[in-house]
């Protein structure tokens, strides 16, 4: 969490609410998963918003009306909750751009032989000890950091090198807690 950030005219950029600060909330700079989890549920909460957990959008379809349909199901094997279908006269996708990897066809010649970062499920068990991460933002620069701290080799490919970006608007680079993970790779033995 960093607060007090001029340029956004806001008190913390992690915070989803003006006014908040997970960071003052949870008392940690660097909130865990679970952690933010619990400022995001008690924000939740205090707004009575309808979250629903453990689903998955498994549809999203236009009516007559204009309005949109979005149908839901129980997300993987501990997915509760039961198939339904919302009704809504605006839809938000916020999931992320590259939340669930593109399965359908290849990105680019070869990239079906390609392991996604969301597939590791611990970077210090991956086999091999030499890797190319292809892409320079945060996700690889998080696969670039891990491999480093679990003392594999690896270089990056990217058309930016993010990690060299500095400007006055901190959206536009690495997050500073990515940059400082990778300082520290490219100090490490295994850069």
């Amino acid at each position: 969490s960093f607060n007090q950030q001029g340029w956004t005219k806001s008190f913390d950029l992690n915070s989803v609410v003006y006014g908040t600060s997970p960071a003052f909330t949870l008392h940690a700079e660097h909130p865990t998963g679970e952690q933010y989890a619990r400022y995001l549920r008690a924000l939740a909460e205090r707004a009575k918003l309808a979250v629903r957990t453990g689903t998955e959008v498994e549809a999203v379809r236009r009516r007559p009306d204009g309005s949109f349909e979005v149908e839901v199901g129980p997300a993987g094997d501990d997915g509760g909750g039961e198939r339904t279908v919302l009704r809504s006269r605006y839809v938000v996708w916020a999931a992320g751009e590259f939340q669930y990897p593109r399965a359908s066809g290849p990105l680019f010649p070869g990239s079906e032989l390609c392991l996604h970062n969301s597939e590791v499920r611990s970077w210090k068990e991956l086999p091999g000890d030499d890797f190319v991460v292809i892409g320079g933002y945060e996700s690889g620069m998080d696969a670039a950091s891990n491999l480093a701290a679990s003392g594999r080799r690896c270089s990056v490919v990217s058309s930016t090198a993010y990690w060299r970006v500095a400007t006055e608007d901190p959206s536009t680079e690495l997050a500073p807690y990515t940059a400082e993970r990778v300082r520290a790779a490219c100090a490490s033995p295994t850069p």
